[in-house]
């Protein structure tokens, strides 16, 4: 189709009438994106989709770009209300009573606390998810000690896999690498043929089989439910209804002091450093596994130390 081309060293994107496309060079890592205009036109949140996905906004964080669109907001509405020509048409209007900055206060508090419960939500639903995995990796290691060789091979495999979560895995997790957030995979398919050949032996007691089956389960489960609270982000909406109410917040702060131009420009200033306060805690830990509150590997770390004690019993 007819339509304009731009590429760069990250990727190529194609401009027409009708629409956006753009392709990464890293196709591993990115998929191919496209947006209709219309989709744009009409107030489509795929646009703030497209923009937070091609800026990494999900991988760097959302605190520059409040402080951004924040402070371009208050220069322009401390313009528009003060020096700008239509200034007196809004002096001469009848006073907005101050009672009125409760309305988009609340509105922002509304989506800001549900934000914040989405994000501290996940910090937990990650910390369930690693005491479980580290849960059945103790039941595993607890039990090759009673396998005889067999539990050698088994404690191996699962040494393998800790060391490869470890290493491998949850730095993925933690620098947002997602074409290495199946890194651990060999060595947990490595893991489960150990116990699938265990579960054969008609030998093995019964119970034996079963809770070897059950760890595996759970294993599989809590690796599952980790990687997808590393690597799937919070939806794009959800970071830009807060904003939207701080610009309107920020707005209605000016409105309400015009006839107070140094008033309206310290109360906007206080604001802005209130708002920022909030993003930035947010936004740092916005992944469970990176920020002041980061979930730690301390739990397959005892795991280990318990591997390696019940290793060197005489």
């Amino acid at each position: 189709p007819k339509g304009a081309y731009s590429t760069s060293a990250l990727g190529t994107m194609f401009v027409s009438e009708t629409y956006i496309c753009y392709r990464p060079r890293d196709m591993a890592s990115k998929s191919h994106l496209i947006i209709s205009i219309s989709a744009i036109e009409g107030g489509n949140p795929m646009l703030a989709e497209f923009i937070i996905y091609h800026f990494n906004l999900q991988e760097h964080g959302y605190t520059w770009v409040v402080l951004v669109v924040l402070l371009l907001v208050f220069f322009g509405a401390y313009w528009l209300l003060n020096k700008s020509p239509v200034s007196e048409w809004f002096k001469s209007s009848e006073d907005v009573v101050p009672p009125f900055l409760a309305l988009p206060a609340i509105m922002f508090a509304l989506f800001i606390s549900a934000l914040a419960t989405d994000i501290w939500q996940k910090h937990y639903d990650a910390k369930q998810a690693l005491i479980r995995e580290a849960s059945a990796l103790r039941s595993v290691i607890l039990l090759a000690p009673n396998l005889g060789e067999r539990g050698q091979y088994l404690s191996q495999a699962t040494e393998n896999y800790i060391n490869a979560v470890i290493d491998r895995e949850w730095q993925a997790m933690m620098l947002k690498d997602h074409p290495n957030k199946e890194s651990a995979l060999p060595e947990l398919e490595a893991l489960d043929f150990n116990i699938a050949k265990i579960g054969s032996d008609p030998s093995l007691p019964q119970y034996v089989a079963i809770r070897l089956d059950n760890a595996l389960e759970l294993l599989r489960q809590s690796r599952q439910q980790r990687l997808s609270l590393a690597h799937d982000g919070i939806a794009a909406s959800k970071w830009a209804s807060p904003i939207m109410l701080a610009v309107i917040t920020l707005v209605t702060i000016g409105v309400v002091h015009i006839r107070r131009p140094r008033a309206m420009m310290i109360s906007m200033i206080l604001t802005i450093l209130c708002i920022l306060a909030t993003m930035q805690l947010l936004s740092q830990n916005r992944s469970p596994y990176i920020g002041t509150a980061a979930v730690t590997q301390e739990a397959l770390y005892d795991a280990k130390k318990l591997l390696y004690s019940i290793r060197t019993q005489p």
